[in-house]
């Protein structure tokens, strides 16, 4: 998975400041991919993505972007593993800190869910900045005159 790269074609919906907004269709490997619920959680037939754009993509254009899977893989990671690592040293520690306490399992589970919540709302204000370097980029483009 680390070394593969996707595919994906879709309508250009806006472009500013190099960023495009991509209006990706569902594919017909989306019925067998284990992702589905995560990548579409409602039944809707189209997603919506930010993505580079090099080449300087107009709304209506038809484009190809790619995605490679060492950046799915780090999104991954970020998003679910990392929380679930603060979430438990932070119980864990919880225990520790609130030893003295009558209610010592509610409180190092609230100090958990506590420092999580600063992880997601760190890495919420931290996208705004981030590099354009790890989001999809478009590879190919067929204007639609």
């Amino acid at each position: 998975m680390k070394d593969e790269i996707l595919i994906e074609e879709g309508i250009v919906l806006s472009v500013e400041n190099g960023v495009a907004e991509v209006s990706l269709s569902k594919s017909d490997s989306c019925h067998s991919c284990s992702a589905k619920l995560i990548c579409k959680p409602k039944d809707d037939d189209f997603k919506i993505l930010k993505v580079f754009d090099p080449f300087g993509a107009l709304p209506g254009d038809t484009v190809k972007i790619s995605v490679h899977g060492s950046d799915i893989l780090k999104a991954s990671l970020m998003l679910y593993g990392l929380p679930l690592i603060i979430l438990l040293i932070g119980t864990f520690l919880g225990l520790s800190i609130f030893s003295g306490y009558p209610q010592v399992e509610l409180f190092s589970f609230l100090f958990g869910i506590g420092l999580t919540s600063l992880y997601y709302l760190y890495s919420f204000l931290s996208t705004k900045n981030r590099n354009k370097e790890n989001i999809p980029k478009i590879v190919f483009i067929k204007r639609n005159m």
